[in-house]
């Protein structure tokens, strides 16, 4: 069966890429990774912004629900594999770091997401999320037009994602917020 992204895959470098190339730096700004750490780009589709991770990172991972998308990612570097962002297969306590970047409003049942993504991280890893702000006024717009391409859309809002996550363990360290998005940056508990 067709995934939403699979339509957009040859193409989705080319415009994504321009369109979000001073957001991926600033979020590559914000992954303090070491080499003997590990991260997840959950949701990465072509791997553009993992690339920009290879050599930071010990091992980058990515899975993405789009096989067209995760055949775009041809890096030797990446680890790719093809699966469910809410049930990805990995082991407990793989991950390092996690990447949900513009991927969370792509996903109905945010609490499985946010389940996995507690379950994957070490205790005291990060989760770096890139997201459309839904409790902003070009945040909804930005949000109403993509549910035009990609229908359907969930998307939430920077104070409501900060209380879910704080439910699974997360405490915030750093955020960066315009007048239609935020990245941000959270640390699961040490228990």
């Amino acid at each position: 069966m067709e995934k939403p992204f699979d339509r957009i895959a040859p193409y989705y470098n080319r415009w994504i890429g321009r369109f979000m190339s001073a957001r991926m730096d600033r979020m590559a700004e914000m992954i303090a990774c070491s080499p003997e750490e590990t991260l997840l780009d959950l949701g990465g589709g072509t791997g553009l912004f993992a690339r920009r991770l290879v050599g930071r990172c010990g091992e980058i991972h990515l899975l993405d629900e789009s096989q067209r998308m995760i055949e775009q990612a041809d890096c030797e570097k990446i680890r790719v594999r093809s699966g469910d962002a809410t049930n990805t297969g990995y082991p407990e306590r793989s991950f390092d770091w996690v990447v949900l970047s513009d991927v969370i409003h792509h996903i109905r049942e945010q609490d499985r997401l946010f389940t996995e993504v507690a379950r994957l991280l070490k205790p005291g890893g990060r989760l770096l999320v890139n997201e459309i702000d839904r409790e902003k006024t070009l945040g909804r717009l930005f949000g109403k037009l993509e549910g035009f391409v990609f229908p359907p859309v969930y998307h939430v809002g920077f104070m409501e994602l900060s209380e879910a996550l704080a439910r699974y363990g997360f405490t915030l360290r750093q955020k960066v917020q315009d007048t239609w998005s935020f990245i941000a940056l959270w640390e699961k508990s040490r228990r």
